[in-house]
């Protein structure tokens, strides 16, 4: 998939922008707050419905207006090329694929995979198990066709039961579905991390990284136990809170460095890595699935807290592929832009750079 054109009225500060990125990698220049983050936002409502900064698409409607649009043309490698078209007014989103009203941003995101990679991602990364589950469940809605509907089911029971817990009246009607999607997330999630890390070594080697890296799976509840059996024995417990406190939503993607547990022992490069390494094992995993997907890349600001060395052993690495990639960083540090196309951006706006 390649965005061809993108068309974006009254997001941040960028108020009105018509622009033809290049097929392979892009590179946007341009001061801090100069709209480089806001265009990749932009693509990313386009391709997936939602920011990959926020989930309050309100915040990023342009001071003073009253909604935002997107539209964007996205060429397949056949040729075919789709129109997108959001529009967010009034606190309602209206999305529209080739002129067809789509019910949810759910069917957008699985004909356009986006990997999303920032610096506030990777802040979140390091010290959210929420957005660690987040971006394990990301991967494998791209791979496992079920899991959505397995995910969907779990988190529709999982409400019903905390309603019910905090009205005081049963949950067994919930248990035996909140189970039933629960065990088969569970069973997803352990296949696909056991097959992630050989994709994890494989990155590792390939970028020449000092250190091993080992991730694993906490399931979100006592190993060995069966979730109905889990449940009913913390029944008090969770209608006491009001909610269901353990389960797959509790879920925990964890990294290891070296055979040492947690972030905290890592430098801000190392983490960094660390967090490239299972997101491009992700992109590998997903390419390895279907040879035939055509993911976009985003890295905002990739240059941050990598060294020369790192910064091209990532770019030599994604060059494998025949991918619409999209890198946003203050200056061209590290050769970036030597074999794309450098596109600078102030105030709004996007000029090519020539050379």
């Amino acid at each position: 998939m390649r965005l061809t054109r993108l068309i974006v009225r009254d997001v941040r500060n960028l108020q009105a922008i018509d622009w033809h990125p290049a097929d392979g990698l892009n590179v946007l220049v341009g001061p801090n707050g100069g709209g480089k983050s806001s265009l990749l936002e932009a693509i990313h409502l386009a391709a997936v419905g939602r920011s990959f900064r926020t989930r309050d698409t309100d915040a990023m409607i342009r001071q003073g207006c009253k909604g935002l649009s997107v539209g964007a043309w996205f060429r397949h490698e056949g040729g075919q090329l789709h129109h997108v078209r959001l529009q967010r007014q009034a606190g309602a989103t209206r999305i529209f694929l080739d002129q067809r009203p789509l019910r949810s941003a759910s069917e957008l995101a699985r004909n356009v995979p986006v990997l999303a990679l920032s610096q506030d991602g990777l802040a979140r990364f390091r010290s959210s198990r929420g957005e660690r589950r987040a971006v394990l469940d990301w991967g494998l809605f791209h791979v496992e066709p079920g899991f959505h509907s397995a995910w969907s089911r779990y988190y529709q029971s999982l409400a019903q039961r905390n309603a019910a817990l905090r009205a005081r009246q049963v949950d067994a009607p919930w248990l035996g579905l909140l189970a039933q999607a629960g065990e088969a997330l569970t069973v997803a999630r352990l296949d696909y991390v056991a097959r992630l890390q050989q994709q994890v070594e494989d990155t590792v080697h390939r970028l020449g990284l000092g250190f091993s890296i080992t991730i694993t799976l906490q399931r979100g509840w006592r190993d060995g136990e069966p979730l109905t059996e889990y449940w009913a024995s913390s029944r008090d417990r969770d209608r006491a809170v009001g909610y269901t406190m353990g389960g797959p939503h509790r879920a925990n993607l964890v990294a290891r460095v070296d055979g040492r547990f947690g972030f905290d022992v890592l430098s801000a490069g190392q983490a960094k890595l660390v967090y490239l390494v299972v997101r491009l094992a992700q992109l590998e995993q997903l390419l390895a699935c279907f040879p035939q997907a055509e993911p976009i890349v985003f890295f905002d600001d990739l240059a941050a807290e990598l060294d020369e060395r790192h910064l091209q052993a990532v770019l030599r690495l994604l060059s494998d592929h025949r991918l619409q990639r999209f890198v946003t960083s203050p200056t061209r540090a590290g050769g970036l832009g030597v074999s794309g196309a450098v596109f600078h951006v102030e105030h709004g706006a996007v000029t090519p750079v020539s050379f």
